[in-house]
């Protein structure tokens, strides 16, 4: 009897860990929706992150202009090793994508299928732009 008072202790344990590691995750995301206008004025643009971070450090010309080809070089990097995956990660967003729309009223799911919009469509203009 013991060994299965053992096992729910840690199966419950198991649990809260779990909970606590997705609140986290959530939490995460949810902050850095919330106040990514706040850290660069779009959420994306890579040219207005590099010039705040820039900006911050107080970077002269030269030492901008080396961040910028060590963070392209590491953009391409990430890229080379992402493409592969590409099928996969797509088949789990668009999962999570289903289930978050299946959990929407009428109302909710358009509004959810614009911001969606909206955010292909961005992701579409900065594939081009690179």
């Amino acid at each position: 009897m013991s060994y299965h008072i053992e096992a729910t202790k840690r199966a419950a344990l198991a649990f809260l860990l779990g909970a606590v590691l997705v609140g986290g995750a959530f939490g995460f995301t949810a902050d850095r929706l919330v106040t990514r206008d706040r850290v660069c004025p779009r959420w994306g643009d890579e040219q207005a992150m590099r010039r705040r971070f820039g900006d911050e450090l107080g970077l002269s010309d030269a030492q901008r202009a080396a961040v910028d080809t060590i963070l392209a070089a590491k953009h391409r990097a990430i890229a080379a090793l992402v493409l592969p995956m590409k099928p996969q990660l797509d088949l789990i967003s668009d999962d999570a994508t289903r289930r978050i729309k299946d959990r929407l009223n009428t109302s909710q799911q358009a509004t959810f299928d614009r911001m969606y919009t909206e955010m292909k469509a961005q992701k579409a203009r900065e594939a081009e732009g690179k």
